[in-house]
């Protein structure tokens, strides 16, 4: 009698660390979520792309060093030739945890610029994360800029493709 009792014991004991260790888990996915949701939602209303035509820069860049313009002429006719683009889709593609034990999250835009951002310090304000990005890089020949005027407007849902697998 004694044995089936450890064994029923046993068999509970597993049960209920199984249910924790589960409910723990889908908690994570659901935080993970939440974070994507934010930062696919940040990202569209303070950001944009924007690109060049290679040869049209180029040329500008041969014109400038030929001295054909001045820093101001050539400046305004950098701005003239950008191509600007509105963050239509954010895609996730992995989280890792960072040398600094912050969580790393990596993401693609428009399925042209990919990038990561760590994320370790929550605003004592609102309770969010706060996101840090290096703007102006040269990523696959579009940059990350920050916009003018910034929305508070929410992605559509199905522009936002979420990463599930949790962190790796």
């Amino acid at each position: 009698m004694k044995r089936k009792t450890l064994i029923a014991l046993s068999i509970i004991i597993l049960v209920v660390i199984g249910g924790a260790w589960y409910m723990k888990k889908e908690k994570d996915l659901a935080e993970l979520h939440d974070i994507q949701t934010d930062l696919a939602n940040y990202l569209y209303n303070n950001y944009r792309l924007y690109t060049f035509n290679k040869e049209e820069l180029d040329q500008l860049d041969k014109d400038y060093d030929n001295g054909k313009m001045t820093f101001p002429e050539y400046s305004k006719r950098v701005d003239d030739i950008a191509k600007y683009s509105d963050i239509e889709k954010v895609e996730f593609t992995k989280f890792s945890v960072g040398p600094m034990k912050d969580l790393v999250v990596d993401f693609k835009i428009n399925d042209v610029y990919s990038d990561d951002t760590s994320l370790s310090t929550i605003s004592a304000e609102t309770g969010k994360w706060l996101y840090s990005f290096n703007s102006m890089n040269n990523r696959n020949g579009y940059v990350l800029e920050r916009k003018e005027k910034s929305t508070d407007k929410k992605m559509a849902e199905e522009n936002i493709i979420y990463n599930n697998k949790g962190v790796e």
